[in-house]
């Protein structure tokens, strides 16, 4: 292009301006340049062109946009070179500069005569100003220069164990990114916004930025708390300004993590600074359309681990229409994942995945990617002992920098070693050891991680089996009906028309094994597993009691299937007419979380208790906890069987359980689960303190001479089971 064809001097400087912004937006063409940002960006990066008026800059801008695009259409890649660093601004028309200052000269001389501020004063402010204007450029050149570029160290492949997610995504990022001819053709809208949210280090963020790169459109990605800034109305500008950069770069996909940091709910907000930045990004939102972005979809997705937190008016349709909930994985996605996980790193032979997946119950992605690190950094440690114990050999055949005697501890002198040792060519690799991570490194580092998921709450108990329990064949068959089979084969179930389990309450005398029961279904099922104890949801803050319910049912329909397991339910579901107005609250929570509006799908509840006269009745009815199981003392045929499971995990003689029919005063009448695994304990101590090695039935009966049955009232619980399977009493 010849210079000639620009008018004036003004029209080659903005040239200039609108080249530099070309290639610092990554080569974008003339035609897909607003003359709205070239404006925007003079007033903040060029202090000489800024002073001109508006009309005019605006004019000139035009010009030079209209002379760029007839080259792109003309094919004229001759550009002129840039003048000056790019880095340095264009100072235009000198002898304005200069007339400018002689008027600030002339305007001191009559503020001295007046008595006004002096040039120090002025100076002081100017100083002052164009401080605060620095300032301001950084920010607007930091926020201006955001990467478009999307990541290309990730990839769906990476990604393990979210099949649906990606199918959801799949669905509603790739035709309307690639494809948005179709849409129009079609006068279909596409998707605006989509939100993933589940509890942290489930892969949210991971699986976003896969796609990204998958898709391989211009990718902006933002983080939620760089956007708050403490000057008013900064954090407003930087969103219209990513926003309108994104709609520039448009098909594009813009990504904010962490979202509920920017857009709180309102009318919980501390400052009008957090309003006005919802109120941002609700109208930022809005101008997305394709109608007013001459077709060009912009697709927003967002994450949060705290999606009820966000401000209502972000969830409806029309802004993020879409919600996807990445919930804690079951074991079959947790093989999954580890799979993607050790595609990189060399696995031995005798890892097993599927072992180790049963083993990390409670783990999310993050955990899961922590322990496959971890199990490499074992062996890395392995490997390091080995060499420093083969630099110890072959001590005498390296030299080490000072005497041995010098070395004030063993610590320092192996250090010395291992340098030279690392140091050292041709020395074979220590024998045994290669690049593969055994099954003995899983194995060693699992005790170690605390999973995420049971920091918030869940109880994994991957380790209780039918077996431990012993007894209770029939109520065992219950639970299998009405929580293990459905979880297991809920189609069969939904085909069959049948809705959500009621809620099983298992209720009888303490000791009886009603919590082993609880423990036995979830580890059963493979479901995950939300232990509650019914007294530690109490807070004495007003509200915080029903807060906590609410997050209980909220963490079980992000895990789904999930089983809560209420333990001592009476104290948290007593009778409201006896009861203080605080647990009246928590009763009615419970109540509008169990049938309300909330969806129970896939959770599944298990509570117990041993005073089932102190429960609120209306838990008792149908679709709440309709199914009462009691749990009653064992029958003596039982209680050989629990005494058996109780003596598999030590070497004891099997036939001793025999003890445990005996139904008289001197033996084990009346005694519950909790009591024969005390005799066992007993009869333990009583062998020791004879000095012998091997239990015998001495033992047993001397432990049993000096123990009472812990079921002191078994005539009020057969009353109180002769009252609740009445049928008049479940006709009431």
């Amino acid at each position: 292009m010849s210079r000639s064809r620009l008018q004036n001097s003004l029209d080659r400087d903005v040239f200039q301006i609108v080249r530099r912004y070309a290639d610092e937006a990554t080569d974008l063409p003339a035609s897909r340049i607003r003359p709205s940002a070239i404006y925007d960006w003079i007033k903040t990066s060029n202090s000489s062109l800024r002073r001109r008026p508006k009309k005019q800059l605006e004019d000139s801008i035009e010009r030079v946009l209209a002379v760029l695009q007839e080259d792109e259409c003309g094919n004229d890649d001759e550009l002129v070179p840039l003048e000056g660093n790019v880095g340095e601004e264009l100072e235009v028309e000198k002898p304005s500069v200069d007339i400018m200052n002689r008027q600030i000269v002339n305007g001191w001389a009559t503020a001295a005569k007046s008595g006004a501020a002096t040039p120090s004063t002025n100076g002081q402010k100017t100083r002052k100003r164009d401080a605060t204007r620095a300032t301001e450029e950084r920010e607007s050149k930091k926020q201006k220069t955001l990467d478009l570029v999307p990541p290309t160290h990730v990839s769906l492949k990476d990604v393990g164990g979210c099949e649906q997610v990606i199918e959801q995504l799949r669905e509603h990022l790739v035709l309307p990114l690639l494809d948005p001819e179709e849409y129009v053709r079609r006068r279909l809208p596409i998707p605006r916004g989509i939100l993933l949210h589940g509890p942290p280090g489930c892969g949210k963020t991971l699986i976003c930025r896969a796609y990204a790169a998958l898709v391989g459109v211009p990718f902006v990605e933002i983080l939620g708390p760089s956007i708050v800034s403490g000057v008013s109305g900064e954090s407003e500008k930087q969103i219209r300004e990513i926003f309108e950069k994104a709609k520039e770069a448009a098909p594009c996909l813009l990504f904010i993590d962490e979202i509920d940091v920017i857009a709180p709910k309102r009318e919980s907000a501390q400052s009008q600074m957090e309003k006005r930045i919802v109120a941002q990004l609700l109208v930022s939102m809005d101008g997305l359309a394709m109608e007013a972005n001459d077709g060009k979809p912009v697709i927003v997705l967002a994450a949060t681990n705290r999606p009820d937190s966000l401000d209502p008016a972000l969830r409806r349709g029309g802004r993020f229409d879409t919600e996807i909930n990445m919930g804690v994985p079951n074991e079959s996605t947790r093989e999954k994942i580890l799979q993607a996980l050790t595609r990189g790193p060399k696995m031995a032979p005798d890892v097993d995945l599927k072992a180790l997946a049963k083993a990390t119950a409670g783990f999310v992605g993050a955990d899961l990617k922590d322990l496959v690190s971890k199990a490499g950094t074992w062996s890395m440690d392995r490997y390091r002992r080995a060499l420093e114990e083969q630099a110890a050999e072959l001590e005498s055949e390296m030299e080490v920098d000072g005497d041995q005697s010098e070395f004030p501890n063993e610590s320092v002198r192996r250090s010395y070693l291992l340098v030279k040792r690392l140091r050292a060519k041709g020395i074979p690799r220590p024998d045994g050891h290669d690049d593969a991570i055994s099954m003995e490194a899983f194995q060693a580092v699992l005790p170690t991680i605390t999973p995420s998921s049971k920091r918030e709450g869940f109880a994994t108990v991957p380790d209780t089996t039918w077996e431990d329990v012993g007894a209770l064949d029939d109520v065992r068959e219950e639970l299998e009906l009405m929580i293990v089979e459905p979880i297991k084969d809920p189609e069969r179930f939904r085909n069959l028309g049948l809705p959500p389990s009621d809620g099983v309450l298992l209720w009888g005398p303490p000791g009886c094994g009603k919590t082993l029961l609880a423990k036995a279904v979830a580890a059963e099922s493979k479901a995950n597993f939300i232990s509650v104890k019914g007294p530690e949801l109490f807070n004495k803050y007003v509200g915080e009691s029903e807060r906590a319910v609410r997050q209980v049912f909220m963490r079980a329909r992000s895990s789904v299937p999930c089983v809560i397991f209420f333990d001592e339910v009476d104290a948290l579901l007593a009778q409201r007419n006896e009861q203080s107005e605080a647990s009246a609250r928590v009763v009615n929570t419970i109540l509008t979380e169990l049938d309300g509006l909330s969806d129970r799908d896939g959770i599944y509840l298990i509570a117990a208790t041993n005073r089932l006269d102190m429960i609120d009745e209306a838990m008792l009815r149908a679709g709440r906890f309709a199914r009462l199981l009691y749990v009653g003392p064992p029958k003596p045929e039982e209680r050989v069987k629990i005494m058996r499971a109780l003596m598999k995990k030590t070497p004891h003689n099997l036939q001793l359980a025999e003890f445990a029919r005996r139904d008289d005063k001197d033996g084990c009448k009346n005694f519950s689960g909790a009591d024969l695994r005390a005799l066992l304990h007993n009869a333990a101590r009583h062998c020791l303190r004879n000095q012998r090695r091997e239990l015998e039935l001495v033992d047993f009966e001397e432990a049993a001479k000096t123990m009472v049955p812990s079921i002191r009232d078994l005539q009020r619980y057969e009353e109180l089971r002769k009252k609740f399977e009445s049928v008049d009493w479940l006709r009431r």
